[in-house]
């Protein structure tokens, strides 16, 4: 492979880590590499590698390193664990994948997690990235500190892994004695000890229960199949023997118990890639913010096993409204739900730092504060009732840390979302106002110039008149002052729904009351009309706005009246649908064309536009129409009236009324 390093994210900038540990001097590791990157203008990562030794931790190492993860996340790192027994293999992979182009390590005993043999870490990692700048800090308190060795045992006594040992030891010896009597040679003795050595390490837990069981299969074979028999005593040339069986088994249960830490290693990393892939998915099918704050909580909840609440911030930079999350239904939130705990909230929200239990920030509080993240801002606040003396582990930490690294990217995806769709609607109903001006100027001019024009020769001449033309007069002002009038209460209509300010006024209305109220307000042309109503003999009862529905009414059947001729035959049905009422309004006139039905319902849309009446229609009455009778949770189409004709059909839904209200 190259020495030159091909990782495109090289490109972008300085990516500098840091090592985090539970050394005294790793806090000062971990500052010079934020200082340091604060220097490049790069981005700071603080990685953990957490190996089989992880478990023989004292509490006060793993105090120091909770602390230590703290400082670095308060000085803007990234926290990064990563599982495995060598330290300088993960390093170097994790650099090579992520494109880090300096690591800052310290120097001496306890310079870092593991690295008892920062020499050794040191020239490893040189050979495995040669193309990486290592800055090495000096541990000025190494002869005062020094990091036991991994290999020391720190394991409870456990009664029930001794048995087993005991145990199986027993089995092997009595097999032992088998194979003897039977006349095999003790080899064959020393290979049943071995292979008992590499059960008791697998069904043991830790290292200490394999070396005794290796150090007691030696003596055991010594004392009952080595000459001289039951004594510890044997010839000289016996003791290379011993030493080869007592090497074997070593490294066999050695290997085996490594296996079996690497089994756990691999079965967290597993669970945490599972969290996360399941927090992933469930994030992309969440539909708002709070449903986002919903999931991430229910995921902390179910790694953490306590309760959680979650503070929205809001537009003006505070926190909202929390939202509680018990662990188990019965268990009581007010303690987590005060003034005091919402004030901690709201200095996380300003200070975008961490707060609460197990942090130097307001440890006072019932919780532990998180920041959900943005790219600018905070946009959420995370509280997790934690046990002031059981702080999350390292693992548990990477995983929550994670979590919210997920959530806030979800949550700028939904403000970019709703942020773009505010953007669109008021592009839309800016051009919506365009369009009306447009329309306005040009349909309003030609009745207002009617009106004002025969108003005009009225004052003028209008005593010289004959009756009949001054009828006919009176009829063209109050035929243009109805349009205007109705272009008006369209134009009203349509503007308060398409701002979301219309808001319905639903009672229980007798349908056929409705009906023949519409009725009453059509144009004059009806009386040219005929216009027969087929209403059922039941009394269908249905919660509307009667206002509205009058509208829809008049506006389709103005319109049938309108495209028919003089002459036509207008029908007005209804009739019962399960738990809808179905209004038909059709006629016998020469249609709508199919190329014209799809788009009928559009704003601006009108179907004859060669439409012989001087004043044009501006395609707002059906647009309208259909605004309205969705907003009362039902449909409208419209479909040919055979043989000739076309049917206009919109359901509402039916209401059951108490009459004894």
């Amino acid at each position: 492979m190259s020495k030159k390093n091909k990782n495109p994210l090289h490109h972008y900038g300085e990516h500098i880590i840091c090592c985090l540990s539970g050394a005294p001097s790793n806090e000062r590791v971990i500052r010079a590499a934020a200082r340091m990157a604060e220097a490049f203008g790069g981005t700071f990562t603080a990685v953990f590698v957490e190996t089989p030794g992880y478990s023989g931790w004292s509490e006060d190492e793993q105090k120091r390193l909770m602390a230590n993860l703290h400082l670095a996340e308060e000085l803007g790192a990234h926290i990064t664990t990563l599982y495995g027994d060598d330290p300088a293999v993960q390093i170097a992979e994790y650099s090579r994948a992520s494109g880090t182009t300096k690591i800052v390590l310290g120097l001496g005993p306890g310079a870092g997690h593991l690295f008892s043999r920062s020499p050794s870490l040191l020239n490893r990692l040189r050979k495995l990235a040669p193309d990486l700048d290592i800055y090495i800090i000096p541990d000025q308190n190494a002869d005062k500190w020094h990091r036991p060795d991994y290999f020391v045992i720190k394991e409870r006594f456990s009664i029930r892994d001794f048995l087993r040992m005991a145990g199986i030891l027993a089995i092997c010896t009595a097999i032992g004695f088998l194979l003897h009597t039977i006349g095999l040679t003790t080899t064959n003795v020393m290979m049943v000890y071995i292979l008992g050595v590499l059960i008791i390490s697998m069904l043991t837990t830790g290292r200490s229960y394999s070396i005794l069981s290796t150090a007691l299969s030696v003596l055991i074979y010594n004392f009952f199949f080595t000459e001289p028999y039951f004594t510890l005593r044997s010839a000289p040339d016996s003791f290379a023997t011993f030493s080869v069986m007592f090497i074997v088994a070593l490294l066999g249960s050695t290997l085996t118990t490594r296996i079996k830490q690497q089994a756990v290693l691999s079965a967290n990393k597993a669970y945490r890639t599972e969290i996360l892939l399941e927090t992933s998915q469930k994030l992309q099918k969440a539909e708002d913010g709070g449903e986002i704050l919903t999931v991430a909580a229910t995921q902390l909840r179910k790694l953490l096993e306590c309760d959680m609440v979650c503070y929205p911030v809001t537009e003006d930079n505070v926190p909202g409204r929390p939202l509680s999350f018990p662990l188990l239904p019965e268990n009581s939130m007010e303690k987590y739900l005060t003034e005091e705990e919402h004030n901690v909230a709201d200095w996380v929200v300003h200070n975008n730092k961490h707060a609460g239990v197990t942090t130097k920030n307001h440890p006072e509080a019932q919780c532990l504060y998180l920041a959900v993240r943005g790219s600018k801002q905070v946009l959420a606040v995370v509280g997790i009732a934690l046990d002031q003396s059981d702080p999350p582990e390292a693992f548990e930490k990477s995983l929550m840390i994670a979590i919210l690294d997920e959530c806030g990217l979800a949550l700028e995806k939904d403000a970019m979302v709703r942020a773009k769709q505010k953007v669109e609607e008021t592009a839309r109903q800016e051009a919506l106002r365009a369009n009306l001006l447009r329309s306005i100027s040009h349909d309003l001019r030609t009745p207002l110039t009617s009106i004002s024009g025969n108003a005009a020769i009225l004052m003028e001449s209008g005593i010289n008149l004959p009756p009949q033309k001054l009828h006919g007069l009176y009829s063209a002002i109050y035929d243009d002052a109805q349009w205007l009038t109705n272009l008006v209460e369209n134009l009203l209509s349509i503007t308060r729904i398409e701002n979301g300010n219309m808001a319905l006024r639903c009672e229980p209305e007798l349908l056929e009351d409705v009906i023949h109220e519409a009725m009453r307000h059509l144009d004059r042309g009806a009386s040219h009309h005929t216009i027969r109503l087929e209403l059922t003999e039941e009394l269908l009862m249905t919660s509307i706005d009667a206002q509205l529905i009058i509208q829809v009414i008049i506006n389709i059947m103005n319109n049938a009246i309108k495209y028919t001729p003089e002459g036509s035959l207008i029908i007005l049905s209804m009739e019962k649908q399960e738990k809808n009422v179905l209004i038909k309004i059709s006629d016998n006139g020469p249609g709508i064309p199919d190329s014209a039905k799809e788009h009928l319902f559009e704003m601006f849309f009108t179907a004859n536009k060669s439409y012989s009446d001087s004043r044009r229609g501006l395609g707002l009455g059906l647009a309208l129409c259909k605004s309205i009778v969705n907003a009362h949770g039902g449909t409208i189409r419209v479909q040919d009236n055979h043989p000739s004709g076309a049917c206009f059909c919109f359901t509402l839904p039916i209401s059951e009324v108490n009459l004894h209200e």
